[in-house]
């Protein structure tokens, strides 16, 4: 296989990773403002 192809493999797979910490750590986010708004009242 072309050591491109791995170049390649990595680059995705490093995007899919920060794309999934990014979406987990806007669920928190969401979810701590809720508890926030919750707790103002």
């Amino acid at each position: 296989m072309n050591p491109l192809h791995y170049l390649f493999a990595a680059y995705i797979a490093t995007w899919a990773i920060h794309g999934t910490y990014l979406l987990i750590l806007a669920r928190k986010y969401k979810k701590v403002r809720r508890e926030m708004e919750s707790l103002k009242k």
